[in-house]
């Protein structure tokens, strides 16, 4: 990576900090959509008040300044403000160089670019400016498109833990991906 080279601008999106003034609004119209929540394996899925959101990203800002395990970032395209999704690296242990990471686009922002654009920031900032080694990825087996967009950025599936997401009725698998920074190097050189 050139020293120039942005960390927080991509080709159609860059990474922001928490708006929270209209942000936490975005976020509680996002937590309406079901699928949304179920595809990042939260559970359960319900709505949100803006104003629970705002409590939630203030704590969650408090954390990551205390504990400094996280980053986290909201996604915004270089044409306007608005919020398009969010992305976090978390549960970062430091002497091992592994973290685990999270992203999501809104439903109405999906299908445009932006998540791939803002996935390529993300590992960026984690294999070049974070310096990690492994980054790991969890999903309900269940979110087949999550899954191919994983592994189309050359991550690998290396654990399944069987029946362990109940959803409608039945058992899901929880599905675990990893990424080493000698295989997105490759990649990316």
């Amino acid at each position: 990576m050139d020293i120039a080279t942005s960390l927080y601008t991509g080709k159609l999106v860059r990474l922001t900090r928490i708006e929270f003034e209209k942000d936490p609004q975005t976020l509680a119209e996002w937590s309406q959509d079901a699928t949304l929540a179920r595809m990042l394996n939260e559970t359960p899925a319900r709505p949100l008040a803006s104003e629970q959101i705002k409590k939630r990203l203030e704590s969650m800002e408090k954390e990551i300044d205390e504990k400094r395990e996280m980053f986290y970032f909201h996604i915004r395209p270089l044409e306007d403000d608005r919020l398009v999704g969010w992305g976090k690296i978390y549960w970062i242990l430091w002497p091992s160089q592994i973290a685990n990471f999270q992203m999501a686009i809104g439903p109405a922002e999906q299908n445009k670019g932006y998540g791939a654009d803002a996935f390529r920031l993300f590992l960026r900032l984690a294999f070049d400016e974070l310096n990690l080694n492994r980054l790991t990825v969890t999903l309900p087996e269940y979110n087949i498109q999550g899954i191919k967009f994983v592994k189309k950025f050359g991550f690998s599936e290396e654990v399944r833990r069987r029946e362990v997401i109940f959803r409608d009725g039945r058992r899901w698998d929880s599905l675990h991906f990893g990424l080493l920074r000698s295989e997105w190097s490759v990649k990316h050189d």
